[in-house]
């Protein structure tokens, strides 16, 4: 995994070898990560820099 943008509360990384892009949300008390999708429900792939 690859950590490709990040906030305050968050972290977006892509997959080495697919590119599919999770999010990873992080609070005090603990986080979550999940898989992030295009509008059709499809995975978001890491097309890399814009």
């Amino acid at each position: 995994m690859v950590l490709v943008g990040s906030g305050q509360e968050y972290l977006i990384y892509a997959d080495n070898d697919t590119g599919v892009m999770y999010l990873y949300i992080t609070i005090s008390t603990g986080g979550g990560l999940t898989v992030m999708l295009n509008a059709d429900g499809t995975p978001k792939i890491w097309q890399g820099e814009e």
